[in-house]
């Protein structure tokens, strides 16, 4: 196992906009403070959600469908990591949402995830740069350390 010391050196928090996609404002957020190492936190609810996961037979991400992930949800947890993927900051988070029941799923935070209110708070690191590259065993675009 390898791996890299980091120390923290700014903490940011902050509100996500109504009606905005969570997973481009926490990239945008990351890219304009030049946030290149860090983790995020993010509690709220949504008024969609599109989620995935990675199949390990097929080597690529599945989005999932269904009515579960839309008409307003919790976000019981979002939490990642930031780190560089195509020469820019790159936020790799997972979710867990719950509907109006208490029901709870969750996976991999995809793009269509629509904001109804949202915190975050992100911490930044100081160290060794993280870069993305694909890992020829797994396809994932992963920490080269």
């Amino acid at each position: 196992m390898k791996a890299n010391s980091y120390e923290i050196v700014k903490t940011y928090m902050g509100r996500i906009p109504y009606d905005s996609d969570l997973l481009e404002q926490i990239n945008s957020f990351c890219i304009e403070n030049n946030i290149k190492c860090g983790m995020a936190n993010i509690i709220g609810a949504v008024k969609q959600a599109k989620i995935g996961y990675y199949s390990q037979y097929k080597q690529s991400y599945k989005t999932l469908e269904g009515e579960n992930l839309t008409g307003g949800l919790e976000i019981v947890s979002c939490t990642g990591n930031i780190s560089i993927k195509d020469s820019k900051s790159f936020a790799h988070l997972h979710i867990i949402l719950s509907n109006s029941e208490g029901i709870a799923f969750g996976g991999h935070l995809m793009p269509g995830t629509i904001v109804y209110a949202g915190e975050f708070i992100i911490q930044e690191f100081k160290g060794p740069d993280l870069v993305r590259s694909i890992d020829e065993t797994t396809k994932l675009p992963l920490w080269t350390l």
